[in-house]
């Protein structure tokens, strides 16, 4: 837990330093934005379908997050996720992610927004630690899209869908009626994020 702290740490640092004064920076237009959220994800391992409420074990838990808005379209996003229950015997995983956002659109309260988050993913497989099971960390990078409502100057409520790619993993083999089925490609977790934001600069 210690490790995963300090790294999430080392990747909100140089965007909280890049935030010092972005006032005086961009004219105004700098905002703090920080909220939590509950989150419900396909964890990919261990589902026969790698989409989000397609498998009967999603994982669910709870999602912090930040936004520093350096322009009114410009932004960037560091986000902690732990997704600890309702995993096929006690799966779990989380991540640690950071990454610039782009305000595709907005109308009214309304704002659309486009990410790409990069950092690192941690996953314990389903009956750790017995044998054929795993738990480990591995490089991720999301895409994704947030529907951001603003109730007021001070807070926002929001809605966020991210596809994840873990490119090195590899797990334990599972068997899937009888057969064989290797996991060699790297896995997809992808899922929802629904909550609320609170600006405090």
């Amino acid at each position: 837990m210690l490790k995963q702290v300090a790294f999430c740490i080392a990747l909100l640092v140089p965007t909280a330093l890049l935030a010092q004064s972005p006032e005086s920076a961009i004219g105004g237009d700098g905002t703090i934005w920080a909220g939590a959220a509950a989150s419900v994800f396909s964890p990919d391992f261990g589902c026969s379908h790698d989409m989000v409420f397609a498998c009967t074990h999603d994982v669910i838990g709870p999602t912090a997050f930040f936004n520093v808005n350096l322009t009114s379209r410009i932004s960037s996003e560091g986000e902690a996720r732990w997704l600890e229950w309702n995993g096929l015997g006690s799966e779990t995983e989380s991540n640690y992610l950071i990454g610039p956002r782009y305000r595709l659109y907005r109308h009214d309260r309304y704002s659309l927004w486009l990410k790409a988050l990069f950092g690192g993913g941690w996953i314990t497989t389903s009956d750790y630690p017995q044998q054929g099971s795993l738990k480990g960390s591995y490089f991720a990078y999301a895409p994704g899209g947030t529907l951001e409502y603003r109730l007021s100057r001070h807070w926002i409520l929001r809605a966020d869908y991210e596809y994840q790619f873990w490119p090195s993993f590899a797990g334990p083999t599972t068997y899937k009626n009888g057969v064989a089925v290797v996991h060699d490609h790297g896995i997809s977790p992808n899922g929802f994020t629904v909550g609320a934001a609170w600006r405090f600069w």
